[in-house]
């Protein structure tokens, strides 16, 4: 399928089966989006399919001369670097009055670092080219409104992957796309991970976002670029899906259009099986199905208890460096703990994250309180 049937795709199952005629039409009325063009990013291929009032598509040279006030939501691509570094307050002023703006791949650096530290960066690794499946774990979440369902039809599954559950899609990361890596465990909220990044290249998010300001602004950031040209007709779907669920959720908030949830799908579509609730998978299922067990022993991976670090003991070190994010406890906020079998030490906000990936990251035993 082309891109512009599978957007046009994704605008009808909205409008028949996923009950958000009124939202679609009324993004069709008021929604506005900037995308700006980056070498490896190329977002023309899909804003001229999305439903909107309008979609502008500028060079990185143009963008001092928009009004971003006029948009709600501003695509920044990848790499983002050659966006004239006079323009970043402008993007800043941008999310702190209230627009939305999702960054792709290497924007990552030179976007979100520069202008809204503290949040998130590249874990300094890079990928191979290669295609991943992903897990989503907030399929309640706005922006992942439908995909689960949706991905699950029968219709996608032909089209996929053989080894890729019906409830994944893969998601395409090109040759040395950056890892995401969180530092506000608070604030940053992962919506689609994929363990097989994590296995390889040390971080799992996919699709992340936080709030910004006061009035509403939002930053939302993706690994690898929109158009997903090796995904698969699932992994694409899933993308328009999720793009289009971003103006719509814009606009839905702008606009006070209240949505209920889609009460089920036009009969020449199979019906899915029933959607449930995401709960984040313990350590024996991610063990079972993305981690590999350690042959430590032959079995099992083993269990190992996580304990508080006495940080005046003369043989703790704060130049040490933390096994979850790699910086050192020089700058310590809260307390220190580590995996009492390995006695590899965390910060009290990677420790908290880590549990729930389920394992040590340094030894692979199950991590118990």
């Amino acid at each position: 399928m082309s891109l512009k049937d599978i957007y046009s795709e994704v605008k009808k199952r909205k409008m028949e089966a996923l009950n958000k005629k009124d939202v679609v039409k009324a993004v069709e009325k008021h929604g506005k989006i900037l995308a700006v063009s980056g070498r490896y990013e190329k977002p023309k291929k899909i804003v001229e399919h999305m439903y909107a009032s309008m979609k502008k598509v500028v060079k990185e040279r143009e963008f001092m001369k928009e009004n971003l006030s006029q948009y709600d939501v501003v695509l920044i691509g990848c790499p983002g670097s050659d966006i004239p570094n006079a323009s970043h307050p402008k993007v800043k002023d941008f999310v702190i009055n209230g627009g939305w703006l999702i960054t792709t791949d290497w924007a990552l650096k030179s976007i979100i670092e520069v202008i809204f530290p503290g949040y998130i960066r590249w874990n300094r690794e890079k990928t191979a080219d290669a295609v991943v499946p992903c897990q989503i774990l907030q399929p309640d979440h706005p922006f992942l409104e439908g995909v689960l369902s949706e991905i699950q039809q029968s219709k996608w599954q032909k089209q996929t992957v053989k080894n890729t559950k019906k409830n994944e899609f893969r998601w395409w990361l090109e040759n040395k796309s950056f890892p995401i890596q969180v530092i506000d465990h608070e604030a940053v909220r992962v919506l689609i991970n994929s363990w097989e990044l994590q296995n390889h290249w040390g971080e799992s998010p996919v699709l992340v976002e936080f709030d910004f300001g006061k009035k509403g602004g939002r930053i939302i950031h993706m690994i690898s670029h929109t158009h997903l040209q090796k995904g698969g007709a699932k992994g694409k779907y899933a993308s328009a899906l999720i793009l289009t669920n971003i103006l719509d959720e814009k606009i839905s908030l702008k606009m006070g259009i209240s949505k209920s949830p889609a009460k089920g799908y036009v009969s020449d579509w199979e019906t899915p099986q029933t959607q449930k609730q995401y709960i984040q998978p313990s350590a024996q299922i991610q063990q079972n199905n993305y981690i590999t067990p350690t042959s430590n022993g032959g079995g099992l991976t083993g269990t190992s208890q996580i304990v508080e670090v006495d940080t005046n003991d003369p043989n703790f070190s704060y130049a040490s460096k933390c096994t979850y994010c790699g910086y050192d406890f020089t700058e310590q906020v809260g307390k220190v703990f580590m995996c009492q079998s390995c006695r590899a030490p965390y910060h009290e906000s990677c420790i908290n994250m880590q549990i729930n990936e389920g394992i040590c990251k340094n030894c692979s035993r199950i991590l118990l309180w």
